[in-house]
């Protein structure tokens, strides 16, 4: 007698499972019961298709029950709900939904496939009708009537995983202005927040408005679409929304059959997809699955998973033995021109469980730089102290992304080490690969640290080495790479002279060596640790550093979408017209400091007023063009982006370009320089008022503003609610004696214990002066830079987590650095 096998649930694993089982057991009698109207589509594919991305609907319906039925001889049963098991009489009962008839279907073996729901949380107006979730078809169907009715206008997608970030980025190529929500502060979890930093970067600069580190509180119906407010206090409108707020298993027919559910909420199966009941298997969204490379077990929502699953039950059903391998989360996402790639475990998985661990930042290139095309790519790799046995890994990049973390995530499943990925044998061309490839290149540098042959820092820990007076940062940078930026209070002597210098460098200090991406660093730490110094190097480079300021710059200034600047008014619209006189430079496929090195080489040899239109496929070369324009009197009359090239149109100015850059030896500015340096000394109130709103005025002028804020002036910088800092006894009692924040300030004349301050305040408010709090945040929101003086702070006894966001942190070297750069120079 033939064998009758019931599969719940179609899409990935249940139509897997019934594909495998065909082609085993041509006698087989298998019925597959889908509550949906779709048995087999692809349902990664919905945020492009409601988004126009992807056109034709019809693509995304892989197969229907017709051809189910020709080529497999499968008996599908669309609009059909299980809405029972009964284990002992083996048997299910089925829901037709048109209709509403029940009936019941005798199995051999069961096979569960019901997927998961869209997560709603407990919010008022989740079940508007403008509110959709996007987990089918029908439910895409829906999103893109109302994209196409809605005219591109806005929309506000909460959630910042795969699946919202993906439909935040159709949106917007349909036109609809776009607000991304998420509770967390960092898009796509899975991801470490400094390996998404350059991503957000991305959603900004494509016109997306990310609100991070934000939960939505509540959804109002208006007249005209929707309100969102968020726990933080923030408004928005939007015509839509979408909740992407991640899926949740279906348990609820296995839970009433009585079968087992896994700590993690996922109907517990063995290596075999068997079920607590061996006549039942389960594959899927709803199965939890051992995670690799450390063996817990976890859901994983992933297509690939479960399409693996579907055919390893559908053998086991027919006696092969087959074993399920451990998920290793092997994930990719594109976002605009930028991919984002991962596999196995995260930074904050692995301490939140106290596993071991190291980690490594390695840059590289898509293919070899000498050929057209290459775009640079990060990858970061976690593995054991103890052998490198690789935990982790993530890539971002333009292009290549993808087949590194496929090769590592390969070799990864194996239990291999970074020794097995230094070896790896990477097909190589010029247009494919280097010989050393990026994969090869992150092992060497996770051998490295593995070996002692380097002791690494990162990016996170650089302010707070910066603030370290037992430390000394030595910046290895050519001097056209550090007038791209540079860290305040680092010494800059380049690699290729630094042989000759050492005698400058303190004996008594621990010398941090740090570069654009790490490696020219790695060289120097390696030159002064075999010349008996005390030496850390920067892993990841100032490129990564500066990517990690810019987005917490970019969190604290507000949600807005980052505006690239506005075209010189003597230039077209476009910037550079096309003329004969016009200099032409391709650093494409050229890493930092490439680009800006080609780009100084042109300069020098060009008259003043000369325009260069200089193009090059390095993302970090957009804000490393303005910030070298800006040091060197240069002027940027536009910067754009297309096909993943980003073009600047540079018009040569009159300046020279500084011959040296010691922070002490700088030269005076060229007349007519619109930056300016304050120091603010003072803790009253009327004179921190006059200090912002002299500053805010400047800022709105043009040129670069600087507030050195010491002494008695860190007090308007603080907290209003004291840090989790550790501090001594007269650290605490000097900060009882202060003020805390600008809220608390008290006025230099006619205070009156606290009465003529709170009338101050009362004459501000009826007659519409901003308040100090706020001239804080638009001074920010400006592009202000705010230094607070490490001497001073160590004096007070004020630590750097008491300070409110977007500060720097930095010693009197960095504001005479500044000031020698500025016309005007205030002390208040």
């Amino acid at each position: 007698m033939a064998m009758k096998i019931i599969i719940v649930g179609g899409v990935a694993g249940g139509a897997s499972a019934a594909a495998r089982l065909r082609r085993l057991d041509e006698k087989a009698e298998i019925v597959v019961f889908e509550k949906g109207r779709h048995v087999s589509y692809a349902n990664c594919g919905l945020p492009y298709y409601a988004g126009g991305v992807i056109e034709n609907r019809d693509a995304l319906l892989i197969m229907t029950p017709e051809k189910l039925k020709a080529l497999l001889n499968l008996d599908i049963r669309t609009r059909s709900e299980v809405t029972a098991i009964d284990r002992r009489a083996r048997t299910v009962t089925v829901r037709e939904l048109p209709d509403g008839r029940e009936y019941t279907e005798r199995y051999d073996k069961l096979v569960l496939a019901p997927g998961a729901k869209p997560f709603l949380p407990p919010v008022p107006g989740m079940n508007l009708k403008k509110v959709f979730t996007l987990r089918t078809l029908d439910d895409a169907d829906r999103l893109k009537e109302t994209v196409v009715r809605s005219g591109g206008k806005t929309a506000a997608v909460i959630g910042a995983g795969f699946i919202g970030v993906e439909t935040a980025e159709s949106l917007t190529h349909a036109g609809v202005k776009t607000a991304l929500i998420e509770k967390l502060p960092q898009i796509l979890p899975p991801l470490d927040p400094e390996m998404a930093c350059g991503l957000q970067t991305q959603l900004r600069d494509k016109g997306v408005s990310l609100y991070l580190g934000a939960g939505l509180a509540e959804i109002r119906e208006t007249e005209t679409g929707l309100a969102l407010r968020l726990d933080n206090g923030v408004e928005l409108a939007a015509d839509f929304a979408v909740c992407a707020l991640g899926v949740r298993p279906e348990t609820e027919l296995a839970k009433q059959a009585g079968l087992e559910i896994g700590a993690a909420g996922g109907i517990k199966t063995d290596r075999q997809m068997r079920t607590s009941d061996p006549d039942i298997y389960a594959v899927g969204d709803a199965v939890e699955t051992p995670l690799a490379p450390l063996g817990a077990t976890g859901i994983i929502p992933l297509a690939g998973p479960a399409n693996r699953q579907g055919r390893i039950a559908a053998e086991n059903i027919m006696g092969a033995g087959s074993v399920c391998p451990a998920t290793l989360g092997t994930a990719i996402l594109k976002v605009f021109n930028l991919t984002a790639a991962m596999a196995g475990h995260n930074e904050k998985h692995l301490a939140h469980n106290g596993i071991p661990y190291l980690k490594s930042y390695a840059h590289g290139l898509s293919h070899s730089g000498y050929y057209p095309g290459a775009f640079p790519l990060v990858i970061k790799l976690l593995f054991s102290p103890d052998g490198g046995k690789l935990l982790g890994a993530q890539a971002v990049g333009m292009e290549g992304a993808d087949k590194r973390l496929d090769v590592i995530a390969a070799v990864m499943q194996a239990g291999g080490t970074i020794y097995d990925l230094l070896d790896a044998q990477m097909c190589y061309a010029p247009p494919y690969g280097s010989a050393k490839d990026p994969v090869n290149i992150a092992a060497m540098t996770a051998e490295n640290i593995l070996a002692g042959l380097v002791n690494p820092v990162y990016p996170t820990d650089l302010d707070r080495l910066a603030a370290d007076k037992n430390f000394f940062l030595l910046d290895v940078r050519t001097p056209e790479e550090y007038l791209t930026g540079s860290l305040p209070g680092a010494t800059n002597i380049a690699l290729s002279v630094l042989r000759g210098r050492l005698p400058e460098l303190p004996r008594g200090k621990t010398i941090v060596t740090l570069c654009s991406r790490g490696k020219m660093s790695y060289f120097a730490a390696r030159l002064l640790m075999q010349e008996g110094f005390r030496t850390l190097n920067l892993n990841g480079g100032y490129s990564l550093y500066k990517q990690i300021k810019s987005e917490q710059e970019a969190q604290a200034a507000g949600s807005q979408p980052r505006q690239n600047p506005a075209p010189d008014a003597t230039s077209s619209p476009a910037g550079c017209p096309k003329n004969a006189a016009r200099i032409e430079i391709n650093a494409c496929g050229l890493q930092c400091p490439g680009p800006i090195m080609k780009l100084s080489a042109a300069l020098n040899n060009a008259a003043a007023g000369s325009e260069l239109l200089v193009s090059a496929s390095d993302p970090g070369f957009k804000m490393d063009v303005a910030a070298w324009c800006s040091s060197t009197g240069n002027t940027l009359i536009n910067v754009t982006e297309e096909n993943r090239v980003i073009r600047a149109c540079i018009k040569k100015g009159t300046g020279e370009i500084p011959a040296s850059t010691d922070a002490l030896n700088q030269p005076a500015p060229a007349a007519g320089s619109k930056n300016r340096t304050i120091v603010v000394f003072s803790g009253d109130l009327d004179r921190a008022l006059a200090a912002f709103i002299i500053a805010n005025g400047a800022a709105a002028l043009g040129g670069k503003v600087t507030m050195f804020f010491t002494f008695w002036g860190l007090n308007i910088l603080r907290r209003e609610t004291a840090g989790p800092a550790a501090k001594g006894f007269l650290d605490r009692l000097f900060g009882l004696l202060m003020p805390r924040g600008a809220n608390r300030l008290a006025l230099s004349n006619m205070h009156f214990l606290g009465l003529g301050t709170a009338l101050m305040k009362h004459v501000m408010k009826t007659k519409n002066v901003t308040p100090l709090p706020e001239l804080i945040k638009q001074a920010q929101r400006q592009g202000v830079k705010i230094v607070a003086c490490t001497m001073a702070m160590d004096i007070m006894g004020i630590r750097r987590e008491e300070l409110i966001a977007g500060v720097e942190t930095a010693g009197v070297a960095s504001y005479l650095a500044d000031a020698q750069y500025a016309s005007t120079n205030l002390f208040i």
